[in-house]
């Protein structure tokens, strides 16, 4: 597992740029929750590259990612970004290392 830090609101536009190349997986994580603590364990098994946002420390940018996307907050969650758009996403439990791969071999199929 690879992971970049989100730590401005430029990052959003960065990772918007580069999902036109290949899609972009943010995940969001809130440090004192231990469903997140657990879920971060799992993805860290994973090979995949991670944009990672701490959101106790960078809410406001949470804020930025929900209103960009459209996608309800929730902690931990997965978006998946493909041209600019959240074309997945997927919280708590739900977010499965191996549906997350599926989902990006689906994207190149």
């Amino acid at each position: 597992m690879t992971k970049h830090d989100i730590q401005t609101i430029e990052r959003l536009d960065e990772i918007d740029q580069a999902s036109f190349q290949r899609p972009q997986i943010i995940y969001k994580h809130s440090t004192t929750c231990e469903l997140n603590q657990m879920i971060w364990n799992q993805l860290q098994q994973s090979d995949l590259e991670l944009q990672y946002l701490d959101l106790l420390t960078y809410r406001p940018i949470s804020n930025a990612i929900e209103a960009r996307y459209q996608v309800r907050h929730e902690s931990p969650q997965i978006l998946i970004i493909k041209e600019g758009k959240c074309v997945y996403h997927v919280s708590h439990r739900k977010i499965k290392n191996e549906e997350i791969r599926a989902f990006l071999d689906s994207l190149n199929a």
